[in-house]
């Protein structure tokens, strides 16, 4: 009776360990991935303290200012109730086209404030000369003028007392959709105050078609 009595631990013995969970070696640990840095946040905009150079654009109906330090702005602007073309002649309510300077400072006026630009400009005046639209008298004094960096004569044939200004209250608002002025650039009031208190006399304006 002794042996199956031992046979029988035997198989019992044998039972329990194949029970028993066989172990395993422990898993690898995963590797710790490295924490990444903060995105780099973009360094805020440059103050614009004083502006460098102002550049209309009539077909986009636009004022794009290039400040020192890289900052640039854009406006919408109003332009000159006859939208094609550049300005010829007094009264045909054109914007003109091409290069100008600031001539002065802002001053009030009843589209809020008024800042000066220097047309006509010797251009204005040798293309206006070419095509006897001016006499050779007045083309001397327009030339004459800018040479001695002053504002040249507005009562000639080409007109005169362009620049930027604001909208007052009679056009508050209706520069975003509509050119209404006489040749000059429009923008809100808040925008030409902005422009007026940062451009010097000379800051170069380019008017594009």
């Amino acid at each position: 009776m002794r042996a199956p009595v031992a046979a029988l631990g035997a198989a019992l013995v044998l039972a329990l360990a194949c029970a028993r969970p066989a172990l395993l070696p422990p898993a690898p640990e995963a590797p710790v991935e490295p924490a990444l840095p903060p995105p780099a946040s973009k360094p805020p905009p440059s103050p614009c303290l004083h502006i460098e150079r102002l550049v209309a654009h009539k077909a986009e109906r636009s004022l794009e200012v290039f400040c020192a330090g890289g900052a640039v702005f854009t406006f919408v602007a109003a332009f000159g109730r006859e939208p094609v073309g550049a300005k010829r002649a007094a009264g045909d309510e054109r914007t003109p086209e091409g290069d100008y300077r600031i001539a002065g400072p802002a001053r009030p006026g009843r589209f809020h404030r008024f800042l000066p630009i220097d047309y006509p400009s010797p251009a204005d005046a040798d293309r206006a000369l070419a095509e006897r639209r001016l006499s050779p008298a007045d083309h001397r004094r327009i030339l004459d003028a800018h040479a001695r960096g002053k504002l040249p004569p507005q009562d000639t044939e080409l007109g005169g007392l362009l620049g930027l200004h604001g909208e007052g209250a009679r056009w508050r608002g209706e520069s975003k959709q509509l050119d209404w002025t006489y040749g000059c650039i429009a923008l809100a009031d808040a925008e030409l105050d902005f422009v007026a208190a940062r451009v010097t006399l000379g800051t170069p304006v380019t008017i594009l078609p």
